[in-house]
């Protein structure tokens, strides 16, 4: 039987779930975003008032400010998305008991075998979230997971996209290669170099020709771009999915012992990487993640940048800018991994305190 994965994505959720509950805000171009008076506050999500203005998902709040003077920035509050995004999983229940969280605001959902059509069962669900939460949903419908990521990505907002086996050349292969899921600009520059700029043009340059270039993830990327990733949708209680420190659109999942967790990247100071592990570090905490390191180079290479040990320490003096973690810390990582990579944000901000301090 041919799976049928389901891929939801709550549209602009911190921002659609913050005009719902403050309807005088509701015509205004809104972002939720950190302190304003904290450097490290980013644009964590925004509406389509303010999307219009080019306010994007992850850049400082003060370059948001200009360009869009009358932003309305409120705090993000957590409890509240929290219990909207279990709501909204309480909705996919009634279709399948196989829902596996990707952040606060994404889900795959498993139907297969339900009886029903898979496209029509997205659009009760569109229905039912938009009536009953007052938020909107964009469904994609596929075969897989990776594919149906694609179709909730290709039309936004409040739509259904179907990607079968009979159009997915069509959408999928006609589309970038940096449409596909974990392919970030570095991988799309090497590809381009290849002369390879469409789904379909990596689908079709061969698995060993790709696992020459990119080692074991060019078996990854000829899996994803040819729709034949089998990876289940994994069932997650709320004890599971609900954890959650923060969060932004691109949430990452990260543990610390038994417990799960999803943190927005504006709270991670720097991954340290070593002997196949990677670890994230906040001001507060260390956590651990099951992502490869190659996905995270991918995820977040606007957020990010790798340092050496040589870099920190050619800055002269080093001084402690959060309450529990020091950029010392970095200076040791960097000198006892393999790779550091530390926030830019907080990186430009710790070389502004120094510039202030050296004597």
């Amino acid at each position: 039987m041919e799976r049928a994965i389901l891929h939801i994505d709550c549209n602009k959720f911190y921002a659609s779930v913050e005009c719902l509950h403050r309807p005088e805000i509701r015509n205004k171009p809104v972002a939720v975003g950190g302190k304003t008076e904290e450097r490290r506050g980013i644009v964590l999500t925004k509406n389509e008032i303010a999307a219009r203005f080019g306010v994007s998902t992850g850049e400082p709040l003060w370059q948001a400010r200009q360009k869009c003077p009358d932003l309305v920035v409120v705090p993000p509050n957590f409890p509240l998305y929290m219990r909207f995004s279990k709501m909204a999983r309480n909705i996919y229940r009634d279709y399948s008991r196989q829902i596996e969280p990707f952040g606060l605001d994404e889900n795959w959902v498993d139907i297969t075998g339900s009886g029903k059509s898979p496209a029509a069962t997205a659009q009760e669900i569109r229905r039912r979230v938009k009536y009953e939460l007052g938020i909107t949903v964009s469904i994609g419908v596929s075969w897989n997971k990776i594919f149906a990521k694609f179709g909730s990505d290709y039309k936004k907002p409040d739509a259904v996209t179907v990607i079968d086996r009979n159009n997915y050349k069509d959408i999928v292969w006609k589309s970038p290669c940096s449409d596909l899921l974990f392919v970030g600009p570095a991988t799309t520059r090497k590809l381009n170099s290849y002369g390879i700029y469409t789904v379909g043009e990596l689908a079709n340059s061969g698995v060993d020709f790709l696992k020459s270039v990119f080692g074991k993830n060019g078996e990854v990327l000829y899996t994803f771009a040819n729709g034949l990733d089998t990876t289940p949708v994994c069932d997650m209680d709320d004890e599971q999915a609900v954890k959650s420190i923060t969060a932004g659109d691109s949430t990452l999942v990260f543990h610390k012992g038994e417990a799960k967790y999803y943190i927005s990247p504006d709270e991670i100071l720097f991954f340290e990487t070593g002997d196949g592990s990677v670890c994230a570090h906040t001001a507060n905490d260390v956590f651990e993640t099951k992502y490869r390191l190659y996905e995270l180079e991918e995820i977040l290479p606007s957020r990010f940048m790798r340092v050496s040990k040589s870099t920190i320490l050619n800055t002269s003096r080093v001084y402690s800018i959060t309450r529990n973690l020091t950029a010392s810390s970095v200076v040791e990582f960097a000198g006892t991994h393999k790779k550091v990579y530390v926030s830019r944000i907080y990186y430009k901000d710790l070389m502004v305190r120094m510039e202030g301090k050296r004597c």
